[in-house]
């Protein structure tokens, strides 16, 4: 079985956010990472999914206001 493991992308590099993850559910502005036993991993809010990789197992998140001027 294939689980996955999301990045978020910090520009020059990749840090690891969530490992065996088994679901991901959009509920509104979140993202909610469940792993096999349908355990809520922490919500992410505030970002998209940039990548989903299925073939190595991985997905990548962005920050929605990187790169925005404040």
């Amino acid at each position: 079985m294939c689980l996955i493991k999301v990045y978020m992308d910090k520009g020059e590099h990749k840090e690891l956010v969530a490992e065996e993850v088994a679901f991901v559910i959009k509920e509104g502005d979140k993202i909610v990472l469940r792993n096999l036993e349908f355990e809520d991993l922490p919500a992410l809010e505030g970002v998209d999914i940039s990548l989903l990789d299925t073939l190595n197992s991985i997905m990548v998140i962005k920050s929605k206001t990187l790169g925005m001027s404040q």
